[in-house]
């Protein structure tokens, strides 16, 4: 027998050092690689709040009552991944496996992440359930209509689309409706319309149950609405006068209109009606009061404004006159260095507005009146006109309102009024 044939387990155990020295080594490589990408791709935690738990099933007929509500999620795992998940990629469930009845239940949420992702932290964990059995059954429809409380407006006949509605949901919630109303509201509106209103259903309680669904639950309705009253105008009524030299120009009442109610022969007589009087005597500026309307006949009532006043405004400003200003000469300014302009015509007429004693009190140069060539190089230009005014005093408009301006180097000759 040959010396390898006399010595089999020597070669055995070289094998074995072999295969534990490259398991070793594949060892190694791993958590080297791991230490790598772990320094590349660190791991992070990322929070989500309020996260909607995915809407439950069942199988027919049953149902979870309610809605599920939400969790607060804390997921960890390599930064690319965690910072590259989006909300919307989480979708929180309850695990519903093995409901086969009706009753109570605690059940845990799942959530499912994709790839290296896992999940740090999930409050709550458990949610308790309600499972029903799914029922429905046809309800009479309940129009409840508040009628105006101003006494213009009564409501007439108000026709629904349907006159009954379906309740389904939960057994339970079912079960617990007492009535279906519809509520009917009508604003301000004064004639009759059509328009949508959404039916609720109600405990014996009168509180809303808004789990059940109700078929339908949007109701076209026809209603009637019957005006009452009439809305007359508003006059301003004032004494006195304003002090000397001022004058009324305008006078402004809000509400501009009042709604009147009584009896229709009377109201037909009615074309306006007046302010309790306001004093402008001595004034100088504009007066602003609150007042009532005066002169009512007895058998009238103020409906709205509902606290029987407006507020009126009384425009004064001082008296004056308009008056052209001739021959007002027309000064080029903002002129470049180097350069001449001559202007055509060189002199307008200015209208102004001022008080008497003002325009008596104005001296010559009071009225300046310009053209502006700022930034024009040689050449003839159309320029509009800027006139400055003392205090006080309006400028309404010039004759005319432009001007023809020429501008040229010094020392070149041009017609007209030069200007330096």
């Amino acid at each position: 027998m040959s010396e390898r044939e006399q010595r089999p387990g020597r070669r055995f155990r070289l094998s074995t050092d072999v295969l534990s020295r490259a398991a070793i080594s594949v060892l190694i490589a791993l958590l080297l690689w791991g230490w790598v990408t772990t320094q590349r791709d660190p791991t992070q935690t990322r929070d989500f709040a309020g996260l909607p738990i995915k809407a439950p099933t069942l199988p027919e007929p049953l149902q979870v009552a309610g809605e599920p509500g939400t969790i607060n999620l804390r997921i960890e795992g390599p930064r690319s991944a965690v910072e590259d998940l989006s909300r919307s990629a989480l979708e929180p469930r309850l695990d519903l496996s093995g409901i086969t009845s009706p009753g109570s239940y605690t059940v845990p949420v799942l959530v499912d992440l994709p790839g290296p992702l896992r999940v740090d932290s999930l409050d709550p964990q458990r949610l308790s359930i309600v499972v029903d059995e799914t029922a429905s059954r046809t309800v009479q429809l309940d129009v409840v209509a508040e009628p105006p409380q101003d006494g213009t407006r009564q409501l007439g006949a108000i026709t629904p689309e349907y006159s009954e509605v379906t309740v389904s949901g939960p057994r339970r919630l079912v079960d617990e409706v007492a009535r279906v109303v519809l509520p009917i509201e009508i604003g301000d509106r004064t004639s009759n319309f059509t328009g949508q209103f959404n039916a609720i259903a109600l405990d014996a309680g009168d509180q809303p149950i808004p789990e059940v669904d109700l078929r339908p639950r949007r109701i076209i309705v026809d209603v009637e609405v019957e005006a009452r009253g009439r809305s007359v105008p508003v006059l301003v009524q004032t004494f006195g006068s304003p002090a000397p030299g001022f004058e009324t120009v305008d006078r402004v009442v809000n509400p501009s209109t009042v709604l009147l109610d009584g009896p229709d022969e009377v109201l037909n007589d009615l074309v306006s009606v007046v302010t309790e009087p306001i004093s402008i005597e001595g004034a100088t500026q504009p007066v602003s009061a609150r007042v009532g309307l005066a002169s009512l006949p007895p058998e009238v009532r103020l409906v709205e404004p509902a606290d029987g006043q407006v507020t009126v405004v009384v425009q004064v400003r001082q008296r004056g006159v308009t008056q052209t200003l001739p021959d007002q000469p027309v000064a080029v300014t903002d002129l470049g260095p180097g350069l001449t302009a001559t202007v055509e015509p060189g002199s307008i007429s200015v209208v102004i507005f001022a008080a008497e004693d003002q325009l008596t009190a104005m001296r010559a140069g009071a009225v300046q009146v310009t053209a502006s060539v700022a930034d024009l190089g040689p050449g003839s230009y159309e320029l509009p006109i800027s006139v400055a005014v003392p205090p006080g005093v309006q400028w309404i408009r010039t004759e005319p309102d432009v001007v023809q301006v020429a501008i040229a180097a010094a020392g070149t000759p041009e017609s007209g009024r030069q200007i330096p």
